[in-house]
């Protein structure tokens, strides 16, 4: 499928036809990216579906589209990663969320550890808004189908209990003992889901981290250097997705 054109989201498409687009997606089209009648665009929404439509009609808050082509386009990672972060200060998790989204991380999940300096509580409802709109932006500009999942706020223990639904779950560390990520990979060479898990730049506790190897979490090094949370995250996320994906095409 053609992909110069403008992309926007839209929640639903279920087949050829017309399709009103709304809310900010029609302002962006309309008013920032001035598209008018008669031009075409590309539509997504987030579930897979992409389509390329013509502009039909455009009022002040709302767009018409009559969809020429639609079809499933996967061009996503071939593992499924789960993110679980530390929230780093000020726009900094923004950062994160854009550039993992970008990467192709399949969810993202705000974490509490002992040493969090930002702690949000459940529903924190204008800080998650800012995420998940950072990750459909992200989306928008990278041609993925999809859009990252940004779940609720998690404490570090019940992140835990989920760990052993992963085929690797992963905590990024700088204590002693640690193995390297490269022979964590070679000791796990086939793998479809993966949890990583990036703590406070303070550090995970002696205790959470005794907690996440009874979970079965595989505690790894990054390097010598102490990264900051955004940093660790994108580092881990990306020698993942080589390890894993790129490499079978080399």
């Amino acid at each position: 499928m053609e992909r110069k054109h403008e992309r926007f989201y839209v929640p639903s498409i279920t087949t050829l036809g017309e399709i009103w687009v709304n809310g900010d997606e029609a302002h962006h089209m309309l008013h920032v990216k001035r598209v008018r009648p008669g031009e075409r665009v590309c539509l997504f929404d987030g579930a897979g579906k992409e389509a390329i439509g013509k502009v039909v009609e455009a009022l002040r808050d709302r767009a018409r589209i009559e969809i020429e082509e639609l079809e499933v386009v996967d061009r996503e990672a071939r593992i499924d990663i789960t993110l679980a972060f530390s929230i780093p200060k000020g726009k900094r998790s923004e950062l994160l969320v854009q550039k993992c989204s970008e990467l192709g991380v399949k969810r993202l999940i705000p974490l509490e550890c002992q040493r969090s300096v930002v702690k949000l509580r459940p529903g924190s409802g204008e800080k998650m808004k800012k995420w998940k709109r950072v990750a459909l932006e992200a989306s928008k500009q990278c041609g993925r189908t999809y859009i990252t999942e940004i779940l609720e706020v998690s404490p570090f223990s019940k992140l835990l209990d989920t760990a052993g639904s992963y085929d690797l779950s992963i905590l990024a560390s700088t204590g002693p003992g640690v193995s390297t990520l490269k022979k964590t990979i070679r000791d796990k060479t086939e793998v479809r889901s993966i949890l990583c898990i990036v703590g406070p730049e303070g550090g995970f506790t002696q205790e959470e981290e005794e907690r996440a190897k009874l979970a079965g979490c595989k505690r790894v090094s990054l390097g010598p250097s102490i990264l900051r949370i955004e940093t660790a995250a994108m580092a881990l996320v990306s020698m993942l997705l080589y390890a894993y994906s790129c490499s079978a095409d080399l």
